[in-house]
Parts: C-alpha cells; sequence; structure tokens
C-alpha cells in the first residue's frame, strides 16, 4: 500500500536466488495480505507444504482506514486461514497495530462435559502458559486479534515460545511504545519453530525486526555447494552489532539450565571429561550466541577498487554528530527500555530528522535555482542531464566464439561464388544476341533520335556517328570496347536532349 500524502507503506517479500524453485506467491488480499507458499522439500519435517501469511493491519482512522474496511480484513483474513489450513501448515506474521496485553488468545476452561464427549468431535483449546508481554494495554484491533484466534484455533508465539528471546516491545514512536507485531500459527506447529527473536530497534525503522526460524535441508546444501570452492577463494565475513549485547545476555539468561548442563556427573579430574565438557559447553555458547552473530561466506572478488560509499550532499559534519548522538540513544534504550531513555531517543531523534530535512530542502532548493539559471543561459546543458543514460549491454560472448562465427560466414559466401559461378557456365548462349554493335546500327538509332533534339544536340550526335565511323578499321578488341563506350554516351546524351 502507498499512501498519496507520504512516502511511506508497502509490502516486499524477499528470498535467496536458489530458492526461487521452492518459493511462490498464492494471493494478494488489498495489497494488505500476502500468501507465500514453501515448498514442503526445503524442510527437515516435510510432511506438508508451509504458508507464510504476511499481513498488515491499518491503525485505527489512519489513511489506510480510510481506504480500506478494516473489518473486511479481519475476515479475509479468518477466511485465508481456514483456506490454507486444510493445505498445509499456516504461519501469520506482521504488524497488525493489535495491543493485547497479557489476555487470552484460547477458551479459558474449555471441557465438555463427559455425557457429550463421545456425542461431538469438538476439540477443546488447550489451557497455554501466560505470554509475557510488556505491553499491558488493549486496543480495538487487539481485541479482533483475540478474538480470531479463539475461532480459528491459532496462538500467539510472542512472549511464549521456549526459544524465544527478548520478548519486549515491537513498537517505538513518539507517543510510547507498544507490542504490535505477531507471529501466530496453531499450538502443534510451536515444535517447528527453531528460533524465535524480537530483534533490537534499528534506524531504518520504527518497528523491531521480528526473526524466526525452520529447521531445513538448505543448510547442508549450501555448505556441500560452498565446500567445493577453493580456500583462497573464499571470504567468511562475521557482523557484530553493539545493539545485540542485550539480546545475548537475555540469551544466556534463559538458557542457564542448558549451559549448567554441561558440567554434571563429570569429573574435572579426568582430562577425557575436561575436553568432552570444553566442547560441550563451546557449542552450547555457540548455539546460543549463533542468531546474532550473522557468518557469511562468499566468493573473493577480483576487483580490488572498491567502491567508495559518499554522503549525500546535504549530509554536514553538524548533521553527522546528530545522527552518532541519535544512535548512541539507540542503543541506549535497547539495553534498557525505561521511560528516561525513551524520552532521550524520541529528542535526539526529533533533532537529527528536523535537521536532515531542513538540509536536504535547502539542497533542492539550490539545485533548482542552479537548472532554472542553467536553462536560460546554456539550454543544451540544460537538457543534457534530462537525458537518460546509456545502458551498457555486457555479453558472455567469447572471442574465439566471435572468430569461430564470422570464419563460418566466410566459407558460406565461398561456397556460395562457387555455385553462381558454375552456374553460369552453364547458362545458355544465344548466338543471334551475342554479336558486335555494327556502326550503321549506331547510325540508325542516331538517325531515329534527330527528330527529337535541338540543333545542339543534334551536332553532339553527327560528330558521335562519324567518330564511330571511323574507328570501324580498328581490330575487333578495340572496336568492341569503344562501341560500349558510345553507346553509354549516346544514352546519356540522348536522355539530356529528351529532357532538354
Amino acid at each position: 500500500m502507498r499512501s498519496k500524502s507520504t512516502q511511506g507503506g508497502g509490502m516486499v517479500f524477499l528470498y535467496k536466488k536458489h530458492l526461487e524453485q521452492k518459493i511462490s506467491v498464492c494471493e494478494i488480499i488489498k495489497d494488505s495480505i500476502i500468501v507465500i507458499k514453501i515448498d514442503r522439500s526445503i524442510f527437515l519435517k516435510n510432511d506438508e507444504d508451509r504458508y507464510l501469511v504476511f499481513v498488515y493491519i491499518p491503525p485505527y482512522k489512519s489513511v489506510f482506514y480510510k481506504q480500506y474496511d478494516v473489518n473486511d480484513l479481519f475476515e479475509d483474513l479468518e477466511s485465508v486461514l481456514e483456506n490454507y489450513s486444510t493445505k498445509g501448515i499456516s504461519f501469520i506474521c506482521g504488524d497488525t497495530n493489535s495491543r493485547t496485553s497479557t489476555y487470552d488468545d484460547f477458551i479459558k476452561e474449555d471441557n465438555l462435559p463427559e455425557s457429550l464427549v463421545d456425542l461431538t468431535s469438538y476439540s477443546a483449546d488447550s489451557q497455554l502458559s501466560l505470554r509475557v508481554n510488556p505491553d499491558l494495554k488493549t486496543n480495538t484491533w487487539g481485541l479482533k486479534l483475540l478474538s480470531l484466534c479463539k475461532s480459528s484455533g491459532f496462538r500467539i508465539v510472542n512472549g511464549r515460545h521456549s526459544e524465544g528471546y527478548a520478548n519486549g516491545f515491537t513498537y517505538c514512536g513518539a507517543n510510547g511504545t507498544s507490542v504490535n507485531d505477531y507471529l501466530i500459527t496453531q499450538e502443534q506447529n510451536f515444535e517447528l519453530i527453531r528460533k524465535f527473536i524480537v530483534c533490537s530497534f534499528t534506524t531504518f525503522s520504527d518497528h523491531a525486526p521480528l526473526h524466526f526460524e525452520f529447521d531445513s535441508v538448505q543448510a547442508t546444501t549450501v555448505n556441500s555447494r560452498s565446500a567445493g570452492i577453493p580456500e583462497n577463494d573464499v571470504l567468511t565475513v562475521i557482523k557484530w552489532k553493539d545493539e545485540n549485547k542485550f539480546e545475548i545476555r537475555e540469551a544466556f539468561r534463559v538458557n542457564y539450565d542448558q549451559l549448567n548442563s554441561c558440567f554434571e556427573n563429570r569429573d574435572l579430574s579426568s582430562d577425557a571429561d575436561i575436553d568432552t565438557c570444553v566442547e560441550s559447553f563451546s557449542d552450547a555458547v555457540v548455539a546460543i550466541a549463533e542468531p546474532f552473530c550473522k557468518v557469511t561466506t562468499r566468493h573473493k572478488s577480483g576487483h580490488k577498487n572498491a567502491k567508495l560509499n559518499f554522503d549525500k550532499p546535504w549530509f554536514s559534519d553538524e548533521l553527522k554528530a546528530l545522527r552518532r548522538n541519535y544512535i548512541r540513544a539507540l542503543n541506549a534504550f535497547n539495553s534498557n527500555s525505561s521511560t528516561n531513555n525513551h524520552n532521550t531517543l524520541n529528542e535526539c531523534k526529533k533533532t537529527y530528522k528536523l535537521k536532515e530535512r531542513y538540509l536536504k530542502r535547502q539542497y533542492m532548493k539550490q539545485e533548482g535555482d542552479m537548472l532554472s539559471v542553467i536553462r536560460k543561459t546554456n539550454p543544451k546543458l540544460f537538457y543534457a542531464k534530462f537525458k537518460p543514460k546509456k545502458k551498457t549491454l555486457k555479453s558472455n560472448l567469447k572471442l574465439d566464439d566471435f572468430y569461430e562465427h564470422f570464419k563460418n560466414l566466410g566459407l558460406e559466401m565461398n561456397l556460395d561464388s562457387d555455385n553462381a559461378s558454375t552456374e553460369e557456365g552453364n547458362c545458355c548462349v544465344f548466338d543471334e544476341l551475342d554479336a558486335e554493335i555494327t556502326s550503321n546500327e549506331v547510325e540508325k538509332v542516331i538517325n531515329l533520335l534527330k527528330r527529337r533534339l535541338n540543333h545542339e544536340s543534334r551536332a553532339a550526335l553527327n560528330n558521335v556517328s562519324h567518330t564511330a565511323i571511323h574507328q570501324e578499321s580498328c581490330n575487333h578488341g578495340s572496336r568492341v570496347a569503344f562501341n560500349s563506350r558510345s553507346s553509354a554516351a549516346l544514352s546519356h546524351k540522348s536522355n539530356t536532349a529528351i529532357h532538354t
């Protein structure tokens, strides 16, 4: 979705190139719901295909709220769940602008009398654990979402998953913080989610990313594919961000028992037990910290001249200092989401954004004034600035293939010329037509043309006629060549005379 009055809005789905044949878009509803199908062959537990339903529910009385009937969006979402739940395993993920507090998303004390158990196929809701939710407020969309969960059998994963780290706020705005973004699926699908993380806030959005993982066979495929690459051509990059410190601390706190289990029932006086203990402890630490320490492997580029990233023309030193303050306040809020840190973050962000917009408007105004002057003083340069750049087409054609192509063309031309000469040698020759042009024939033609010519043209033709008669005593080859030239001259003179 895209508003006419703002620059934001929209939903984008990205995937790796090698997964192209395994992923397909099933349905798009009102620019707010996108259904993605992932083939079952990707996953370790590949009994069924999996459907990811990405959703955006506009906030109450917003621009998009006026464009779409939000009540219909909840109905559309419910129908999507009913449809695709019968085809495979479904997950809902996105910004629903719903605040649900810690209210139950299942029917509490949903028990049937024993006398009715055998008479109906109704399955009662399981009594799940209480969700961990720092946002204790609700709104209209939150109550609708809870009602949808109760009617469809889907449950909220946020604050409930065993491998969930930092189950904190997902939205941080000027008016406060809240939990608006959710991952929702059926209770029996919780075990399919290997990791679920509410990541730290970034400068790109006021929403925190949701990170969740499935067990898949693609990891082994990628590793086996890169195993054949020479070691010198592989570059390992580890990306670390300081704002992940809080999440790692929380992850170690949640998995405290797992780390302690590495030391239980160990004889530390034995070298073998010590080695086993260290190895198991290292594996546990790596498994816990892996989601926060991104490791990528790629080919080393043969191009040594790396591209330099230049700042925007309006990005001044003052603006850089304001941006550093903004990032520093953002990291402090990610570490401790207190009211004081939130107020500091809002103030730094507001100051930075206002200054950025002001400098950008000022720069655009200067550029517009400059173009206005150039349009009057140098129109050629003015229109050259709007001329589209030519796209350089890159070809994978090798030089040897290029050579062989034109070599074969040359051979074909030689064969055609040989065939043409053979055909000319076999053509019919008529003796009555293959004869010399005599002077009498030339004089006869000239006399026929004299009737239509003026005095000067007639005198020129007489000279040609006398010359042709005089040259008749020459040898055969010379007379043929002369008669040919005379005929050409005669034709030219005749045409000139006729036009005259």
